[in-house]
């Protein structure tokens, strides 16, 4: 009886945990069941994509914390009304969320995206270098830094090659990064 009180105690716990993260961060549950915003979704695929917005901007007031609507929002301004300018104001007020750090990561290099497609380099780099610093160890940030050309995170620098008279031991070349005992 324990050990099975200490199984479903373990369960709720995971349970409740991971709900109450979601909530924290902003990423309540992606679209389940929500009239509001089956109807915005409805109104888009209708073709009225800036009433779908509208739609879904009202949904917003209500539910803030439903970030995944600005996303949405974002994407239609981004692909089906052609204006990315729009878009990149979306995602610069998504970027204010408070977001798992994966998550943000790729919303910012989505809007590094849309910088380059308006001309604005110096804040696609001024971005991609932010992505650097606040999510290491994430997959947007191994492409910020791959975009930046700089070496990969953990990634050991080159050690000088040895001196050209230097005799190699056992009379072969080690592969670089590699020395002798």
């Amino acid at each position: 009886m324990l050990g099975l009180g200490l199984m479903v105690g373990r369960e709720v716990s995971q349970y409740v945990g991971h709900h109450v993260q979601r909530e924290l961060y902003g990423e309540a549950s992606e679209p389940v069941g929500d009239p509001e915003y089956d109807e915005a979704e409805r109104v888009w695929a209708d073709g009225d994509h800036l009433e779908a917005v509208r739609l879904l901007r009202e949904f917003l007031k209500h539910k803030p914390n439903k970030v995944h609507a600005a996303f949405r929002i974002a994407e239609i301004y981004e692909k089906d009304l052609g204006n990315p300018l729009a878009a990149a104001l979306e995602y610069e007020v998504i970027l204010g969320h408070r977001l798992d750090r994966q998550r943000w990561g790729w919303a910012a290099i989505h809007l590094v995206n849309l910088y380059n497609r308006l001309g604005k380099t110096d804040e696609a780099e001024a971005l991609l270098n932010r992505i650097v610093t606040e999510c290491p160890g994430t997959e947007p940030a191994a492409k910020a830094r791959q975009r930046l050309g700089l070496p990969e995170e953990g990634a050991m620098t080159e050690e000088p090659a040895p001196e050209e008279g230097s005799p190699d031991e056992g009379g072969f070349k080690l592969p670089p990064g590699f020395r002798p005992k």
